[in-house]
């Protein structure tokens, strides 16, 4: 199921009041054309139709993939985050959470529409996005050793042109580019078979400050550099 809400925003530029559509609920299943527009970020375009004005919208929304049975839900708020992680503690039988998991769905929680995005095109890409993750953390060690000390540092996984690598920002200013080393994301594959869940079955929250406490447990990614 899709559902829609449509709400009225303000032109940043001129002010007029328009209609926007705002997903609730996203089925690519239903809705296929979508798909492609969340990834290119069509699906959040506002076009003024008074001054022909773009700006982009962002808000948070379940994006269901249901062909692949993938679910990411987009939770902008802490209190929204505190749903579900209330959601996910509930173990009954005929809960949704546990409706699921008996589905083989791979879940994920995502908190900007930049991960939305990142995650989608791993997944799209037949990647583990805890690797991903995992590696983001090996690159920052091995890239920025000394010159990082207290800038925040992003890194989100795109796909270009059938290339793999990570656009890097620091300080929110976008710092380039740098390749993904399948070699080294085979290696870590390899290194964390049989210490991690299989992925469908694993938390839905999978981030840098995971891949972080994955790596300070048991050191594999270090020894991968040495």
């Amino acid at each position: 199921m899709s559902i829609m809400n449509t709400v009225t925003l303000n032109c940043p530029k001129c002010g007029k009041e328009h209609p926007f559509n705002m997903w609730k609920t996203l089925n690519t299943g239903i809705n296929p054309e979508m798909r492609a527009a969340v990834k290119d970020k069509s699906a959040f375009l506002f076009e003024c139709p008074d001054c022909g004005n773009k700006s982009y919208v962002d808000y948070g929304f379940l994006y269901h993939q249901m062909e692949d049975h993938i679910m990411i839900f987009y939770l902008q708020t802490d209190e929204e985050t505190e749903e579900f992680y209330h959601m996910i503690k509930d173990e009954s039988p005929d809960s949704s959470f546990s409706e699921m998991k008996k589905m083989n769905y791979l879940i994920r929680v995502v908190r900007s529409q930049n991960e939305l995005l990142e995650k989608i095109n791993i997944f799209d890409e037949g990647l583990d996005d805890r690797i991903i993750e995992i590696m983001k953390v090996f690159y920052r060690a091995h890239y920025f050793k000394e010159s990082l000390d207290d800038k925040e540092v992003i890194m989100l996984y795109v796909n270009k042109d059938g290339k793999d690598s990570f656009d890097v920002f620091v300080d929110n200013q976008y710092n380039g580019a740098l390749p993904l080393d399948m070699e080294i994301y085979e290696k870590l594959s390899k290194a964390y078979v049989g210490e991690l869940s299989a992925i469908r079955e694993d938390i839905p929250f999978i981030n840098f400050n995971w891949a972080v406490a994955v790596i300070t447990q048991d050191k594999k990614a270090e020894e991968i550099e040495s």
